[in-house]
């Protein structure tokens, strides 16, 4: 992937105050070439799946051959200004031009569109500001159909507002907000795998309306005492009122935190837990044997870690990761796919 991005930007004055000015220009392209040999293993040949030990011998594979040659580029140019309407008032106005096309072994796709935005601030005191903001949303991606084909880029619109604030110059800062996102396109699981490879086939939901709430604490509460603490809530449903991608989790909370012993000052401690609400997914059945329901209960991850430094330069830092050795599902599919077990590692890092 190759890509280049410049941009400028400074201040002007109008009507006796001062305003903000930027500018940008953006190119990429991605190449993804792929050969492949391919092998079904049937039920039939893998046998009796209950007393399956994971043996299985050796495919005798065909010559390997050109299974996908995409070329994808992208080029946008932008322009945004950030209007002061009072000293407690400010208004941000652009937009963002985007052409994107993809070129594969069976695709030839073209599609521009201009996306305006808009954000209003306004700082009620010294600690405390107010926003509401409108974004049109225009996203190129990835995800493949049945046919290998790129779904459409996803297109719709994005409104939010909310409140932040910060303490102790902005040592410590938090944030609230409420968020409604409508789109069109979205990419939902089929559970079903291209034909001729190994990738997961998507199609695109229209309709989709995702609403929700999230909060973040981050900083310094003392001079040795560093925090984290934020969280998720959303739903969201498709057009015929049905949910979207249930394998990814719809709550989530994050606490981190780290503490600089006072009495020996080169020695932090600290740790995190990460939660989310129970996950799951409707997956074709063998043999096209109608659907399934793949599921993984809420779970919580808890993260250790000490550092040491040595000297102003040269730190040495231990990780233990999954402390309780928590088996989960990654995958939420047609298989299983376990997240790391409890693992430790030991760094060292020097800084010039």
């Amino acid at each position: 992937m190759d890509s280049v991005d410049t941009f400028a930007s400074g201040p002007y004055q109008l009507f006796g105050r001062q305003h903000e000015l930027m500018a940008g220009v953006s190119y990429s392209k991605q190449q993804n070439t792929y050969y492949s040999s391919f092998d079904n293993i049937s039920p039939e040949s893998l046998g009796n799946f209950n007393t399956y030990n994971g043996d299985y011998p050796e495919t005798d594979w065909s010559p390997r051959s050109l299974a996908q040659d995409d070329t994808i580029r992208q080029k946008s140019a932008y322009l945004a200004t950030r209007v002061s309407l009072a000293d407690p008032l400010h208004l941000i106005l652009g937009a963002r031009y985007t052409r994107w096309n993809a070129h594969t072994l069976t695709q030839e796709t073209e599609k521009n569109r201009i996306t305006p935005y808009a954000g209003l601030v306004y700082d009620i005191n010294d600690t405390w500001s107010a926003y509401a903001s409108y974004t049109s949303v225009f996203q190129p991606q990835t995800y493949r159909d049945i046919s290998g084909n790129y779904l459409s880029p996803q297109v719709g619109k994005n409104y939010e507002t909310g409140l932040k604030a910060d303490w102790l110059n902005s040592r410590l800062t938090a944030s609230i907000s409420l968020f409604r996102i409508e789109l069109d396109n979205v990419p939902q699981n089929t559970g079903r795998i291209i034909p001729g490879s190994t990738d997961t086939a998507y199609e695109g939901a229209d309709g989709t309306v995702s609403k929700g709430v999230e909060f973040e604490i981050n900083g310094a509460l003392t001079d040795n005492w560093q925090m984290t603490f934020g969280g998720t809530r959303y739903l969201v449903r498709d057009g015929n009122g049905e949910a979207v991608n249930p394998n990814l989790p719809r709550s989530q909370l994050k606490l981190f935190t780290s503490y600089r012993l006072p009495q020996w000052q080169p020695l932090t401690l600290g740790g995190g837990v990460n939660w989310q609400n129970h996950v799951w997914n409707d997956v074709g059945a063998p043999e096209g044997n109608g659907t399934w329901r793949a599921k993984q209960g809420s779970y919580a991850l808890v993260d250790l870690f000490a550092r040491y430094d040595v000297t102003k330069q040269l730190s040495i830092q231990a990780n233990l990761n999954n402390l309780f050795d928590k088996e989960y599902d990654t995958n939420i599919g047609s298989y299983v796919v376990y997240g790391e077990p409890r693992n430790f590692s030991v760094t060292a890092s020097y800084k010039f």
